[in-house]
């Protein structure tokens, strides 16, 4: 039954063009997004919607940070590659990273479901979401913890579980 809704998702219309003006819609706009790219990953490796949501406020500051508006960057994105279309900080315009510029916000959420499920520094990440995916038992905390390295600010994962708690209770 999974396959045939995962099927029905792709073959939807789906528009990865967010129009938000308002804090709901962005939260509709990224959810339809993450569902789209989770769709064409086995189940065990999808990115808990919720948890994209929540860092995707905290990055953005709901969709409305110049790097979202300027770079379509939702996630915080960086990039060390000097070949890469970037935004530098306005207060740091010299360092080395720059944050990626992203031809649409929804080929951010792409990019980031790509790092999270490949990139070497996420392996706590997918141990602990295949172990909760076998154990049917979701821990979207557990889970924030693992990703403490994507930020330098010690506190990351604290103002992600925060975020998560909002949402939960909306």
């Amino acid at each position: 039954m999974n396959w045939i809704c995962a099927t029905m998702l792709i073959c939807l219309n789906f528009n990865p063009v967010m129009d938000y003006t308002n804090n709901e819609e962005f939260v509709e706009d990224v959810r339809a997004c993450v569902v789209h790219h989770n769709s064409m990953y086995p189940e065990q490796e999808r990115v808990p919607v919720n948890l994209v949501i929540a860092q995707a406020i905290h990055e953005s500051t709901w969709g409305r940070s110049r790097f979202a508006v300027e770079g379509n960057n939702l996630l915080g994105i960086r990039t060390f590659d000097s070949v890469d279309d970037q935004l530098k900080p306005l207060n740091k315009p010299n360092v080395s990273w720059g944050l990626r510029i992203f031809e649409t916000k929804c080929e951010s959420i792409s990019y980031y479901i790509e790092l999270l499920n490949n990139n070497h520094h996420y392996n706590d990440f997918r141990d602990e979401r295949l172990l909760q995916h076998f154990s049917d038992k979701i821990d979207l905390e557990r889970l924030a913890m693992t990703l403490a390295i994507y930020a330098e600010d010690i506190y990351y994962t604290q103002k992600i579980i925060r975020t998560l708690k909002e949402l939960n209770d909306n």
